[in-house]
């Protein structure tokens, strides 16, 4: 499929998205939902109905209905389909990098390994250790800083939660979080 001509901007995909979850939505509900001021809700129906990705019906004198065109679909599924490719990059290069740095750790001596994650991220933890060939080495997998054993003088994180002040401890992000960038391209 070749590229459109003019691609979809991240707020014109999030107005598509929508629209195809809610087409009776009004203007002031797709506008509350996304976060938009009204007046750039509008601005932007109009644009999309004029580039062919949605058409505007009026239901009666009080309700409209936007509908995505064959175009407005196909654009929602080639952006939906880009970013779920641009994720699943993120997620491999995360697993690379909790790989590199357990790997670098082992190989300079460390057999015991704390590690602070939440939710999907010390699930991640626990699948990439898994496939880890570290021979000897024994894993804790904690969902807060507070339960870090009191001998633990390197604590490996995936989490936005901050570390507590050093008290000797030395901590390791597997993640950088500010780095992560998830625009819809």
């Amino acid at each position: 499929m070749p590229a459109p001509s003019h691609p979809l901007a991240e707020k014109e995909f999030l107005l598509i998205r929508e629209i195809s979850r809610r087409p009776t939505s009004t203007q002031r509900d797709l506008s509350k939902n996304l976060g938009l001021s009204l007046g750039m809700t509008n601005l932007l129906i109009r644009r999309l109905a004029r580039k062919g990705i949605i058409k505007i019906t009026q239901l009666d004198w009080k309700r409209t209905q936007y509908l995505l065109t064959l175009k407005g679909a196909m654009e929602k599924t080639r952006k939906t389909y880009h970013y779920t490719l641009y994720t699943w990059r993120i997620f491999r290069q995360i697993q690379e990098n909790i790989r590199t740095a357990l790997s670098r750790e082992h190989a300079a001596g460390r057999k015991n390994f704390v590690l602070v994650a939440q939710d999907e991220l010390l699930d991640l933890l626990r699948e990439t250790v898994s496939d880890l060939a570290l021979p000897g080495a024994r894993f804790s997998f904690l969902s807060r800083f507070e339960e870090t054993p009191p001998n633990a003088d390197l604590v490996l994180t995936a989490t936005l939660q901050a570390p507590p002040k050093s008290n000797g401890r030395q901590y390791l992000s597997l993640v950088d979080f500010d780095q992560i960038d998830f625009r819809l391209s």
